[in-house]
């Protein structure tokens, strides 16, 4: 019984499945996250207290991580494994009367993908992993706004705030196929999880953007 579940996820439902969840489950740690990253308009003192705080309970920290870890792979090895499979599969006639048909979001969806991989490969090498050595916790709020690591790199803000336009196009065909996978397309749900996605693909990279254009090219006011 257990082997016939597991079999399930290897089937193109299954996959899509397993892609859908994570994705929602990306999207919740994404709305986590924003919360604790909006604090760094509040200024120096509360950002770097919320990091100490954060600190304090590492090893939980350390086990969320490695549970991201595991919806990331999860996620995008499934995401690769259904493209190819639907590249496989489609005519030269299908995929071009398939083209014309889909919308900008679906078409650019393996695109995003990649360049948010790429920016998040590039996070957690500067900010991610320079935090885990910093033992001044005075510091978090300059590293991140002014260091070459943070905002105080042009290149750095500029992939970042790139990915994030990137990440509301994912996000939104991300929901709507989402939604098909789970059967709510076309009930009378449909209109309510619409308009509670919008905060997911609008608003959540619009936040992160927000953050890096105040601090990375308006100087944080200044």
């Amino acid at each position: 019984m257990i082997s016939k579940s597991i079999d399930i996820f290897s089937t193109t439902i299954g996959k899509k499945l397993l892609v859908a969840i994570t994705g929602m489950l990306v999207c919740l740690f994404l709305l986590f996250h924003l919360f604790n990253n909006l604090i760094i308009f509040t200024g120096p003192e509360n950002f770097n207290q919320l990091v100490s705080a954060l600190e304090k309970i590492k090893p939980l920290i350390r086990l969320m991580e490695i549970l991201l870890v595991i919806i990331f792979f999860t996620h995008i090895y499934n995401s690769i494994s259904l493209t190819i499979n639907s590249k496989k599969s489609r005519s030269n006639s299908y995929k071009s009367l398939s083209n014309k048909s889909s919308s900008i979001y679906s078409r650019t969806m393996f695109f995003s993908g990649s360049i948010l991989l790429i920016f998040i490969v590039t996070h957690l090498s500067t900010i991610w992993f320079n935090f885990q050595k910093m033992n001044d916790h005075d510091k978090y709020y300059y590293f991140v706004t002014e260091s070459m690591y943070g905002f105080g790199n042009i290149f750095i803000t500029i992939l970042y705030l790139f990915s994030m336009i990137l990440l509301g196009f994912h996000l939104r065909h991300g929901f709507q196929s989402a939604f098909k996978t789970f059967g709510v397309q076309n009930s009378k749900f449909e209109k309510i999880i619409n308009s509670v996605s919008i905060v997911f693909w609008f608003f959540i990279p619009l936040g992160f953007f927000s953050i890096a254009f105040w601090f990375g090219i308006l100087g944080g006011g200044i």
